[in-house]
C-alpha cells in the first residue's frame, strides 16, 4: 500500500507529524507537517484486523451515533482506556492517559479511511474529553487573522475554503478547527494540509493547477495545499454557510450572542454525547466563543460556477477585505 492510502511504506520509521496543537507519531499516514518531539503528545500504530460489529463496545457508553443501515460509532470507557469503534469499519483502542492509540480494522475494509478518521473524529473526541474548545469547521487564514467556515456535512464548509484559497487565502484546518483563548480572543490551531471536496464542488480543483489531488477513502476529492505554520491566527469572524440555490446574491446577518451561541452548539463535530462533562464542557466553550467572535448567517447562492465576487464579498461582510488587499499586493 502507499503512503497515499494510509499505510508507510515497509521499512520507513513513522513520522511525528503537527494536527491541532498535538505532536503525533504515527504509522497511520496523516497528511499534515512533520514534526520533531520526544516523546510525542501520542503515537498511534497499527493493530490486528478483526471484524468490527455493530454492538457497543464493553464499559460505560460515553457517546454514540447510529444510522439507518447500522453504522455509525460508540465511544466507551473500559477498565484499560477507551474504545471508539466505528460500525463495521474500524476501531481505535485508547490507553486511560489518552497517550496510545492501537488501530484496528475490519477485513476488507479500505486503508485509506483511518487517516480520515484519526484525523477527523478521533482527534476531536481526544481534544473533546480533554476539555479543548474544538469546532466543527473549516478555516482559512488572510492577513494574519482568520476566519471559519461552521456546519454540519454537507454545508459548504470545505467548499468556501477552497474558494478564497483559489483567491490567495492560506488553509488552516478542514473540518476541525481547535481553538486557543488569549486574553481577548481565540487563536487558531492549524490542522490536516488537505481540503476534501465533494463531488459535486470538485470542479474546483481546476483553480489549483499545481496542487496534488486525490480520491480519498469516502469518495471526496483531497487537494494538498502548503499550509505552512506560522503564528496561530486570531479568529477574526465565523460564518455559519446555508447554501441556496434560490438566492441570487450574498445575504449575511451578524447574530446576536445568544443566537450566535445556539447556532455554535448546533453544529458540534461529534456528535452523540452521552456523558454529562463533555456536553457541559462543550457549552462552555460554544458560549465563551459566542461572546468574544464575531458570528454571521449567510444565505450563499450556490452551484458551479461561483460568482467570482462571492469571495470578495464574503471578506467584506466580515470586515476583511481591506486585508484581502494586503495578501493580493
Amino acid at each position: 500500500m502507499s503512503v497515499l492510502q494510509g499505510i508507510l511504506p515497509e521499512g520507513l520509521c513513522s513520522p511525528t507529524y503537527e494536527l491541532h496543537g498535538l505532536c503525533i507519531r504515527s504509522e497511520v499516514a496523516l497528511h499534515a507537517l512533520v514534526c520533531q518531539s520526544d516523546p510525542p503528545d501520542l503515537d498511534v500504530r497499527w493493530g490486528e484486523s478483526f471484524a468490527i460489529p455493530d454492538e457497543p463496545p464493553a464499559g460505560c457508553v460515553l457517546a454514540k451515533l447510529s444510522f439507518a443501515d447500522g453504522r455509525g460509532y460508540t465511544l466507551s470507557e473500559t477498565g484499560t482506556g477507551y474504545t471508539l469503534r466505528f460500525h463495521q469499519t474500524c476501531e481505535f483502542r485508547i490507553d486511560r492517559h489518552r497517550r496510545r492509540i492501537r488501530v484496528h480494522l475490519a477485513p476488507g475494509v479500505d486503508p485509506g479511511i483511518a487517516p480520515l478518521l484519526l484525523a477527523g473524529n478521533v482527534i476531536t473526541v481526544l481534544l473533546t474529553l480533554a476539555g479543548e474548545c474544538v469546532l466543527h469547521a473549516s478555516a482559512v487564514e488572510i492577513g494574519g487573522v482568520a476566519v471559519a467556515f461552521v456546519g454540519c456535512s454537507g454545508m459548504g464548509k470545505s467548499t468556501l475554503a477552497a474558494l478564497l484559497c483559489a483567491s490567495g487565502a492560506k488553509l488552516i484546518t478542514d473540518d476541525v478547527l481547535r481553538l486557543e483563548p488569549d486574553s481577548t480572543n481565540f487563536r487558531c490551531f492549524f490542522g490536516t494540509s488537505e481540503i476534501r471536496l465533494r463531488p459535486e464542488a470538485a470542479g474546483l480543483a481546476e483553480r489549483f493547477p499545481t496542487a496534488v489531488t486525490e480520491t480519498t477513502a469516502d469518495k471526496r476529492l483531497a487537494i494538498r495545499l502548503d499550509n505552512n505554520r506560522s503564528a496561530r491566527p486570531h479568529l477574526h469572524a465565523i460564518v455559519i454557510p446555508h447554501p441556496s440555490r434560490a438566492v441570487q446574491a450574498l445575504r449575511l446577518t451578524r447574530l446576536t450572542q445568544l443566537e450566535a451561541f445556539i447556532s455554535l452548539a448546533r453544529y458540534p463535530r461529534v456528535l452523540g454525547w452521552q456523558a454529562s462533562e463533555p456536553i457541559r464542557d462543550q457549552f462552555k466553550a460554544f458560549g465563551r466563543v459566542a461572546r468574544s467572535v464575531p458570528v454571521f448567517d449567510a444565505e450563499i447562492p450556490w452551484g458551479l460556477p461561483f460568482t467570482p465576487q462571492l469571495p470578495d464579498m464574503l471578506l467584506c461582510g466580515t470586515g476583511l477585505y481591506g486585508r484581502r488587499a494586503e495578501v493580493m499586493a
